[in-house]
C-alpha cells in the first residue's frame, strides 16, 4: 500500500469535507422543501400540486433571497460613513 502522505491526507480531507457539504446543501433544500410543502397543505392546497410547483418556488424562495441579500447589503452601506459601492 505505501506510505501514507501529506498529500493523501489533504486529498482525504477535501474530499470528507465535499461530502459533508454536500450532505448539509440536500439535509437544507430537503428541509426547505418540507417546510413549503406543509404550508402549501395547511393553505388547502394539494401535495401533487406542491410538487409540480415546487421548482418554480423554489426558484422564487432563491431568487427572493438573493433580492433581499443585496438590499440588506446596499442599506448596511448606507448606513456606513463611507460608501463602498
Amino acid at each position: 500500500m505505501g506510505e501514507y502522505t501529506q498529500e493523501m491526507h489533504e486529498i482525504y480531507c477535501r474530499e470528507q469535507d465535499e461530502k459533508a457539504a454536500k450532505a448539509e446543501e440536500a439535509h437544507r433544500e430537503r428541509s426547505e422543501k418540507e417546510s413549503a410543502r406543509a404550508a402549501w397543505v395547511r393553505d388547502g392546497g394539494a401535495g401533487a400540486d406542491f410538487e409540480r410547483q415546487w421548482p418554480a418556488l423554489r426558484d422564487e424562495g432563491r431568487r427572493r433571497r438573493v433580492v433581499d441579500a443585496e438590499k440588506r447589503a446596499r442599506e448596511s452601506q448606507a448606513k456606513s460613513r463611507t460608501s463602498r459601492i
